[in-house]
């Protein structure tokens, strides 16, 4: 149940990710209402990745996720806290290959995580 439950966090975490840059490109493309809709995703972002790291944490006490998704899961929590400081800061420079190397990591990790054979004894 565990594992599953991380799987589905992580991909919905990835589509919001992915999103992002649709609210980017519709507002760099003269609609000037998406930038609430890229804040409010941000935030939901922010939230998701802590949900992340909580899930990976208990997992990895049970051994179902290695160490590294676990410290991957927390400095992409870091690194999505630092994409909001740069969006409201408008440091696009930071901000845009940031989103990049995030969105890469959570498509790693996911598919790293669906590839991953279950633990003997557990079922997700």
């Amino acid at each position: 149940m565990g594992l599953a439950a991380l799987r589905s966090v992580l991909v919905v975490h990835a589509f919001a990710v992915l999103t992002q840059s649709v609210f980017a490109g519709q507002f760099l493309a003269g609609a000037d209402s998406s930038v609430r809709f890229h804040e409010i995703n941000g935030w939901l972002i922010l939230a998701l990745s802590a949900t992340q790291v909580g899930l990976a944490a208990f997992l990895l006490r049970s051994g179902a996720v290695s160490l590294w998704l676990m410290f991957g899961s927390v400095f992409i929590f870091l690194g999505e806290g630092l994409q909001i400081g740069t969006g409201y800061g408008r440091f696009l420079n930071v901000h845009i290959p940031l989103g990049v190397i995030v969105f890469g990591a959570l498509s790693w990790q996911a598919v790293a995580l669906f590839l991953r054979r279950e633990p003997s004894g557990t079922k997700s």
